[in-house]
This record gives structure tokens, C-alpha cells and sequence, in this order.
């Protein structure tokens, strides 16, 4: 019993409280002893302005689709959705940093803007689509009465009877 009072005299007059055997056990990887990680601060400003560049960055993407549209018919329309959805998917990620009392009305304002943005988009993609059935349904046609010899069509209208 008297050793194990010696050692323990030995190792606290080798070790301070609070030297080097803390510093040892720390540069060995026990983590008991680090110090604790502090989270962020929420930046209010941080936030939004993530927000406004990822919807600067998705309004860029909205207007050259909205150009190509009009003017280019070999637009790549996949490339440029999935442009779209990988803006949408970084807005919803900035969006889930701010808190509700980070949405102010510059952050409103400019999501007003991005919805109506949006809404011309969606007028000018749906047109688009209209116009590609309009003349897949034309090609259809033209493919069916080609190929048919009348055989199988049906009358339309009411059966006529000859006099």
C-alpha cells in the first residue's frame, strides 16, 4: 500500500495538474480531454446572400432557356433542366440556412421577382410542348394514312346508305 502512495506522490509531482500528461493523452487521440467544437454563428446576411446568388445563378439559366426557346430550335432542352433542378436543389439547401426572421423584404421582393421569372418560363416550355404534340400528332397522321389502305379505319359520322 505504501508503493502504490509513492507512485501516486511521483506522478503528480512529474505532472502538474493539468501539464503534460493532459497534453499526452491528447496527442494520443483521446478526445475526453479536447475541447468541445462550437457550431457557427448564424449569419443572417450569409444566408440571404447565398440565397440571391443561387437565384441570380438559376435566373440565368430561366432566361437563356427562355432565348432558345424562341430562337433556337436544336436547344438542349435536358441539359439545360437539369441546370434548372440542380438550382432548384442549391435554392432549397440556402433556403433550409435561413431562419424566419432572415426573410426580410429585399428577400420577398427578389422572390417575387424569381416566381414571375418562373411563370414566363413555364408559359414558354409549355408552349414548346404544345407545338412538339401539335406536329408529332400531324406526323402521326400522316404516317397512319400513308400506311393504311382503309381497311381497318373507322367511318366517322353517320353511316351513309346508298340510294
Amino acid at each position: 500500500m505504501g508503493t502504490l502512495i509513492a507512485d501516486d506522490k511521483a506522478s503528480s509531482s512529474q505532472f502538474p495538474a493539468g501539464g503534460a500528461a493532459r497534453t499526452n493523452n491528447h496527442a494520443r487521440g483521446d478526445r475526453r480531454n479536447a475541447p468541445q467544437h462550437q457550431p457557427p454563428m448564424h449569419d443572417a446576411d450569409a444566408a440571404r446572400a447565398v440565397v440571391f446568388a443561387v437565384l441570380n445563378r438559376i435566373e440565368g439559366y430561366l432566361e437563356e432557356e427562355t432565348i432558345a426557346l424562341d430562337k433556337a430550335p436544336n436547344f438542349d432542352l435536358k441539359t439545360s433542366n437539369d441546370r434548372k433542378s440542380q438550382g432548384l436543389v442549391d435554392l432549397n439547401h440556402a433556403m433550409r440556412r435561413l431562419k424566419s426572421d432572415d426573410v426580410n423584404e429585399d428577400l420577398e421582393l427578389r422572390l417575387q421577382v424569381f416566381r414571375g421569372k418562373l411563370a414566363v418560363n413555364l408559359r414558354k416550355i409549355r408552349l414548346h410542348l404544345d407545338a412538339v404534340k401539335e406536329i408529332t400528332a400531324m406526323l402521326s397522321d400522316a404516317i397512319q394514312n400513308a400506311e393504311s389502305d382503309g381497311t381497318y379505319t373507322r367511318n366517322i359520322g353517320p353511316m351513309r346508305s346508298s340510294p
